[in-house]
């Protein structure tokens, strides 16, 4: 499925997406959220009006994109969504609003629980947003983004090393050549 594309090229789905606003929710919730902060990777990212929104996942960040990064940047708000194969009866949704990731979203679902969500969205707060499929084009020019980083970022952690191994090795051979002139 698209969705393991998408992870074998380190771009990763289904974060839980904090809402801008939790102090309306219930207690359970805010525990449950208070418990998701200190359990698992938290990923922090800005609005366009500066605002910061933090995405959590059980997998850690350092080698993985957000694909719901890369939607919100490129398309900005909408719904979006990516079709498995017709025997998978499976859809990948997100929904950007506000230029906020909607919590809920930024997941894989059932094609008939997707159906009635666009359904009921015509009627709801979210009415003017454009649906739209996400190409598979598209889809290989972000995974293709998202594997030149990751080489991009492994040359550079290589080139640290080769640079920390090289000062090393001239201090050593400078205390060297000192003591040898502080002994003859």
């Amino acid at each position: 499925m698209m969705i393991k594309h998408l992870h074998d090229n380190n771009l990763l789905t289904g974060l839980i997406w904090e809402p801008v606003d939790t102090v309306k929710n219930s207690k359970s919730y805010q525990q449950w959220l208070s418990k998701l902060r200190k359990t698992q990777s938290q990923l922090v990212y800005t609005t366009n009006n500066g605002g910061l929104l933090k995405g959590y996942s059980d997998k850690k960040f350092s080698d993985l994109e957000p694909f719901a990064i890369y939607v919100k940047n490129e398309f900005g708000d909408g719904v979006y969504y990516i079709r498995g194969p017709l025997a998978d009866d499976e859809i990948y949704f997100l929904i950007i609003t506000d230029d906020r990731i909607l919590s809920g979203s930024d997941r894989v679902v059932k094609t008939g629980f997707f159906d009635t969500l666009i359904q009921q969205m015509k009627e709801s707060e979210y009415s003017h947003l454009k649906v739209n499929e996400l190409s598979q084009q598209w889809i290989d020019v972000v995974a293709e983004r998202c594997r030149q980083k990751k080489i991009n970022t492994q040359k550079k952690k290589r080139l640290f090393a080769l640079g920390v191994g090289l000062a090393g090795s001239l201090l050593l051979i400078t205390v060297i050549f000192i003591l040898n002139m502080l002994l003859e």
